[in-house]
């Protein structure tokens, strides 16, 4: 939109809401994740075939940002299959993901 550009926004189906374990809804939350990076991938690579660098600049954060996002997925996984049988396992995992801190992205520079 800072450049020109016009924003269409569609319908998009809603997610799942139903799992069988907290294992099956980060396994969901990793693939919908992946799934998100090849989009962004793709919008890099037709960014970069165009030549168009201020969108290649632009998609730069949100590729970092998908890399953090599968990690994190990816190790709450491993954590939970870690727990799995272990009694008490869950709720030491929740205790555990409690204390993560949320730092916003930083401000553009003025």
């Amino acid at each position: 939109m800072e450049r020109g550009g016009r924003v269409i926004l569609q319908a998009i189906d809603a997610p799942p809401h139903d799992w069988d374990s907290p294992l099956a809804v980060f396994k969901d939350s990793l693939a919908h994740e992946q799934g998100v990076t090849e989009r962004i991938y793709k919008l890099m690579d037709l960014a970069l075939e165009e030549k168009d660098h201020g969108t290649a600049s632009f998609l730069k954060w949100f590729i970092d940002e998908q890399v953090e996002e599968e990690a994190n997925v990816s190790d709450v996984i491993a954590k939970l299959k870690l727990v799995d049988q272990t009694p008490g396992g869950a709720f030491m995992l929740d205790k555990d993901l409690a204390t993560r801190v949320f730092t916003p992205p930083a401000a553009p520079a003025a």
